[in-house]
């Protein structure tokens, strides 16, 4: 087995990178990076100094570094050890903490420690990695929302606000849009743009006027036409791609989700 990583960076979030890794043979030199870190360790233990000790970080383990914070390090055991990390830019980690925080938010983060025993914290982050790593524009805007909240909520809960019903802006137009658009992959920041809105006020807006996140609410618009053009004949590979599904799998997962049975079953009948 050989180390395998992927980076990913999307034009629709600037200043934010993502990091999917299985290494076994990498070994860090001393350095440090200019973004914010946040990530898991998902298998195996990385042996990490950091802040000026050695840290073993096993699967579980959160990772808050800090821009400038120098670390260096390796597979603390010969299986390795399997990393997601987000890479936050300081004007991007600004621009998000102010629209968490309703424009009141700080501008930084100084989280206490790098590492954190949170093996729930851990498997919520690495599901919300996977999106944010490899999914359709709105989906990874959402996931990216979602988990900085999760991170400040159980590490700087000072950095949240207090929950109370936001403003609705233009919000039955940015539904209309995303209505006439389901099957497009459209991002977060157009559906804010047309509400007139925060991104976090409108993925709340948008809930309360749907009852579903946007999108949720997406893919059940891409489902119910997937219903009619299966009813009308059309080859399941041919609906994932006329209703936005990247292929077949993808919009099975989806349909039996909602309906409870593959496109197939429900073409025949």
């Amino acid at each position: 087995m050989t180390d395998r990583a992927s980076m990913a960076r999307h034009q629709d979030l600037p200043g934010i990178e993502t990091l999917s890794a299985r290494y076994l043979r990498q070994n860090f030199r001393p350095h440090a990076h200019d973004e914010y870190i946040l990530g898991v360790i998902d298998a195996g233990t990385h042996a990490v100094w950091c802040r000026g000790e050695m840290h073993l970080a096993p699967a579980g383990t959160v990772v808050t570094m800090r821009p400038g914070d120098i670390h260096h390090g390796g597979a603390a055991d010969d299986r390795g050890w399997h990393q997601r990390m987000v890479y936050l830019s300081e004007p991007a980690l600004a621009e998000l903490l102010a629209d968490v925080a309703g424009g009141s938010g700080p501008a930084v983060l100084d989280f206490a420690a790098a590492f954190h025993a949170r093996p729930s914290l851990a498997r919520q982050l690495s599901a919300l990695h996977r999106v944010l790593h490899g999914g359709e524009a709105l989906a990874r805007d959402q996931a990216l929302d979602a988990l900085l909240r999760a991170v400040l909520a159980q590490l700087a809960p000072a950095a949240l606000p207090a929950r109370r019903p936001g403003p609705s802006g233009r919000i039955a137009d940015a539904v209309e849009y995303l209505a006439a658009h389901a099957e497009d992959n459209v991002p977060l920041a157009r559906l804010a743009e047309i509400a007139g809105l925060r991104r976090r006020q409108t993925i709340e807006a948008f809930r309360r006027q749907t009852g579903l996140p946007p999108h949720a609410w997406q893919i059940q618009q891409r489902i119910a036409r997937a219903r009619r053009l299966l009813a009308q004949g059309m080859p399941p590979a041919e609906v994932a791609a006329a209703t936005g599904f990247a292929d077949q799998s993808h919009l099975t997962r989806h349909f039996r989700a909602i309906l409870g049975v593959t496109p197939g079953v429900y073409a025949r009948g």
